[in-house]
């Protein structure tokens, strides 16, 4: 299959063959290989009812998509979809547990894997975890995407729900994977306050030892408000989870969600987000929609949760403009004319109101991430090259300082991939953005600082691979989710 040409279309970043993508499923690090499953589908560029998409790399930046793993079908039990889920080493078996829907109730179904991971059985007796009597109607308004992980003795799941209007995690426990009894809530409800604003349903939990605490990963979707991601940190005592503090991982608007994790061969914790489309794929005539974040490690460190790119990156990079020590007024190109751009930089306050990169896409066309110094605060300011998708949420703030502190120095990383830019600042605060400028491409990679002039240390901005960097099997994808669907 040859894809019309689409200027918007990234060139380094997991995305569908062609198709829908959304919330990332099962990834898993097996038998040396990185493994992304994720919501998809594969027959046109708009949300649909959902098959599970895979993606195999060797190296983080090479992806080959595999055939379609799950797709729905009746009987036994997923007509209405294959839904969100996790992955689980059963004793070397591979194994998937998702959500789907069943005689009006969300529920929760399994499905074993051959050892590549490539053909999929679904278990005979789905559903295998059905919501609680007790918390049935209006109690609980959700009963979806399990996370599921290994104890000493057992293994113990945790399925997104709202209970009384406010987002919340059932925890369960079984022997086998296939036969689970309800616990409780995760979260006894003297922790509740700190997990405001954290959404009415907690969708994809994920739960996993961070350091010396653990981790809870909850997702809020709410499309007009905006989709965010948090990370709440606390203990794991008893089979509750006290939270004691929260993050946000990503601060862009309807630009990261539902986020995965997995641990690797190589003792680290990589994280994975979905990017939503801030245009009408269908209406513009793109063949696909939705992307994957770049992979992100995390950790904790002095008590505060990180995020950094992972260093497999790099072989992305080809040419390379180095600036030592630069001070600007206003702004200096780095003559580095690319759609695809990788820049770091620490930048030292002056006298200037906000300072840091500009990307020129075209003419009059560009977009800011700024270091605003005196409300300390990070800028991504995209209204410039929204093109005809233009809306309220063409600027994106992320704060940078707690408590007044005087914000002085800032050390940006950014990825540039044609419409996505992800920042990471001080391997803390992340934003995400979609751009899509228009007109003649006159790209150019620069340096700005406002009414007043800014220090730029250690400046590095590398042009990238500019070929698409996920070989597809786009036609096995599409044939096999025909073939279930």
């Amino acid at each position: 299959m040859t894809l019309a040409p689409d200027r918007h279309r990234p060139s380094f970043h997991l995305l569908p063959p062609s198709g829908w993508m959304n919330d990332p499923n099962g990834v898993v690090h097996w038998r040396g290989r990185y493994h992304v499953f994720y919501q998809h589908n594969p027959l046109a560029s708009r949300w649909g009812t959902p098959s599970w998409g895979h993606a195999v790399s060797d190296d983080l930046v090479h992806w080959q998509h595999a055939p379609i793993a799950l797709a729905p079908e009746a009987p036994p039990t997923d007509l209405d979809g294959c839904w969100s889920g996790c992955f689980v080493d059963d004793d070397g078996t591979p194994t998937l547990l998702y959500s789907t829907a069943r005689d009006g109730e969300q529920v929760t179904c399994l499905a074993t894997g051959s050892p590549d991971l490539v053909r999929w059985t679904k278990h005979p007796d789905n559903p295998v975890m059905r919501p609680p009597n007790g918390l049935r109607g209006q109690t609980m308004e959700a009963f979806r995407d399990p996370w599921v992980w290994r104890e000493d003795d057992g293994w113990y799941a945790l399925v997104g729900t709202s209970i009384g209007g406010l987002g919340q995690a059932l925890l369960h426990r079984s022997d086998d994977l296939r036969s689970w009894t309800y616990l409780h809530a995760f979260v006894p409800s003297f922790d509740r306050p700190i997990c405001e604003d954290t959404g009415q349903v907690w969708e994809c939990p994920g739960f996993f030892a961070l350091g010396d605490e653990h981790a809870l990963i909850v997702s809020r979707f709410q499309w007009a408000a905006g989709t965010h991601a948090h990370v709440l940190l606390g203990a794991y005592r008893k089979q509750h989870f006290f939270p004691r503090r929260r993050q946000r991982l990503d601060w862009g608007h309807r630009a990261f969600f539902a986020p995965l994790t997995l641990a690797d061969g190589r003792r680290r914790r990589l994280m994975w987000g979905w990017l939503p489309e801030q245009r009408d794929a269908m209406r513009s005539g793109a063949t696909w929609a939705g992307v994957m974040s770049l992979p992100r490690e995390v950790s904790l460190e002095a008590g505060s949760f990180r995020q950094r790119f992972v260093p497999e990156l790099a072989a992305l990079r080809t040419e390379c403009t180095r600036v030592e020590h630069m001070s600007v007024r206003g702004e200096r190109s780095l003559g580095v004319d690319t759609a695809t751009a990788e820049v770091r930089c620490t930048v030292v306050r002056g006298r200037g109101t906000a300072a840091g990169i500009r990307f020129r896409h075209a003419a009059g066309q560009h977009t800011d991430v700024l270091v605003a110094w005196e409300t300390g605060r990070l800028l991504v300011d995209t209204r410039w090259s929204k093109g005809t998708h233009a809306g309220e949420y063409a600027f994106d703030v992320a704060p940078l300082v707690d408590g007044g502190r005087r914000l002085e120095r800032v050390t940006l990383h950014v990825y540039l991939d044609h419409s996505v830019l992800e920042v990471i600042a001080d391997d803390r605060h992340a934003l995400t953005a979609r751009c899509y400028p228009v007109g003649p491409a006159e790209h150019d990679v620069l340096l700005v600082s406002e009414a007043g002039d800014a220090c730029f240390e250690q400046v590095e901005a590398w042009r990238l691979c500019g070929d698409e960097v996920c070989s597809a099997s786009v036609s096995t994808s599409i044939d096999a989710a025909r073939m279930v669907g």
